[in-house]
């Protein structure tokens, strides 16, 4: 597991981000499904302390939204292609006035395929259809 292994070596894991929305960064974003997933069910691998990182969604004009707390996003949305879309919150009330935004997300079945193609074992990911 590669939060193991960076502990290992002396990094200590903050953040996971996940990039926002542009072209040029398509190939590198997962679902927010699958950054749920991660959390949850590798929390039970990592008892304690071990795990310290956390799930973020870099929002654009928003920033850091932290997915664990469901306050923060809401699906509004399901395109026929399986992209689910959320509208974001933001988090910090009253700093500045600043009005939600909506993203479209990467389809599920879409990423899923990306990880088959490089030889990915997808059958390890099939509860990924219940987090949102």
């Amino acid at each position: 597991m590669l939060r193991g292994l960076l502990k290992r070596i002396g990094i200590e894991p903050y953040y996971t981000f996940n990039t926002k929305g542009k072209e040029e960064t398509e190939h590198y974003r997962v679902p927010i499904a699958r950054l749920m997933q991660e959390q949850k069910e590798e929390a039970r691998l990592l008892p304690g302390l071990t795990r310290t990182d956390e799930p973020v969604y870099n929002v654009p004009a928003l920033g850091k939204n932290y997915l664990r707390a469901l306050q923060h996003r809401e699906v509004i949305s399901l395109l026929p292609d399986g992209s689910r879309v959320y509208e974001f919150h933001p988090w910090e009330k009253n700093i500045r006035e600043q009005k939600s935004y909506v993203g479209v997300d990467v389809p599920i079945l879409d990423y899923l395929q990306r990880l088959a193609d490089i030889g990915e074992d997808i059958s390890k990911y099939e509860t990924i259809w219940y987090y949102f």
